[in-house]
């Protein structure tokens, strides 16, 4: 498309000559006879070049330049001035005209000089498009981020609220994990060495038989909440409840060089807050504990899994709980194996173990050694 140029001059022989050769050129042209008739061809067609001769009746060339710069800093405006008239056209410069033309004109170079202003308007036009888009794209970020900072924060809260809500049905270290990768919270599992702690209230069948449920709710609620503390404070997962009982795991999820120490330790720690709390009516647990490996994983259905393990040790640990006395902290030889620096116990020989054909040697449990007691 050919520009366009409001061409303004006095000179009724100037202007139509020029007007015929630069139609010639190309251009697309719309004359004027004075400054403020410029003025009004300039709003009615919007050229891409102003030629303003300088010397007008009415309204002056530089009077327009001027207020053409109030409208359109932009505009291509070049100046035509008379021969002897050069401090006229610096001062026209000065007005902000891009260039100037000294009557009589060379046409030919006019054309040269016309081109190259119409070059450097045409970058002026497209920086400026430029920096608008460029400051429209930055707004819109800008509103992007924000809605992006607030979508992330909302994912926060959520995945906090997530993540507690997990915890609450979850040990958290699990909750953690899941978390951390959905995917595992597929079903199966893996082999792995772990340690199982079961804990069991005594003498807590007698007392279910003349008490009100809702109080015995209440009673079986405060221990085991007093021992899930101190099972997370030693890093073990809760497994789960089983009415006045509880399982925990040790070096599952995560690896815990001294897993056994843990579980031993969490007994004892369990013994300890009972005697600080005086819970009432006043119970004791019995304690079995045994490492091994078994498979650790989500078991149970794509609508309902839990993770637990299943293997020898957690049978095994499940009826020496079974077979201790209210206080008592029954170890396997395996548990004891590797504890057996930290802990003094004392063997009880071998004894048998319910559905299981071959008997188990047994240690109980006395005390932590006082360098290892905290």
């Amino acid at each position: 498309m050919s520009a366009s140029i409001v061409l303004a001059d006095d000179n009724d022989a100037f202007r139509e000559v020029t007007r015929q050769l630069l139609e010639r050129q190309g251009y697309a042209v719309v004359t004027a006879k004075d400054g403020r008739d410029a003025l009004a061809a300039i709003s009615r067609h919007k050229p891409d070049l102003v030629l303003l001769d300088i010397m007008m009746p009415d309204l002056d060339g530089i009077t327009a330049l001027k207020q053409i710069r109030d409208l359109d800093p932009l505009l291509a405006v070049v100046m035509v001035t008379a021969f002897g008239s050069e401090e006229m056209a610096v001062e026209a410069l000065t007005a902000g005209a891009d260039d100037y033309l000294i009557k009589p004109l060379d046409y030919k170079e006019a054309f040269i000089r016309l081109e190259r202003v119409l070059e450097r308007s045409h970058l002026r036009q497209e920086r400026k498009r430029l920096r608008e888009e460029l400051a429209a794209a930055h707004d819109e970020l800008q509103a992007r981020y924000g809605e992006l900072k607030v979508s992330y924060e909302r994912i926060e809260e959520l995945e906090e609220k997530t993540r507690q809500l997990f915890e609450r049905y979850l040990p958290p270290t699990v909750a953690r994990y899941l978390i951390d990768d959905p995917s595992r919270a597929n079903l199966g599992g893996v082999r792995r060495e772990v340690t199982v702690l079961f804990g069991d209230l005594r003498r807590f069948t007698a007392l279910a038989e003349r008490m009100a449920p809702e109080r015995l709710i209440e009673v079986v609620n405060s221990y085991l909440t007093l021992a899930t503390e101190v099972i997370l404070a030693e890093g073990g997962v809760l497994d789960k409840f089983m009415g006045d009982a509880v399982m925990a795991l040790y070096n599952a999820p995560l690896e815990q060089p001294d897993h056994a120490f843990r579980a031993v330790k969490t007994a004892f720690r369990v013994r300890e807050s009972l005697e600080s709390h005086h819970i009432e009516p006043r119970l004791h647990f019995g304690f079995g504990i045994d490492t091994g490996e078994v498979v650790v994983g989500n078991v149970g259905s794509e609508v309902l899994m839990n993770y637990t393990a299943l293997g020898d040790a957690v049978n095994v640990a499940f009826r020496l709980q079974e077979q201790a006395k209210p206080q008592q902290i029954l170890l396997s030889l395996a548990t004891y194996e590797q504890v057996k620096d930290f802990v003094d116990a004392k063997p009880l020989g071998r004894l048998s173990i319910k559905r299981r054909a071959e008997q188990a040697e047994v240690y109980e449990a006395v005390s932590l050694r006082a360098e290892n007691a905290q």
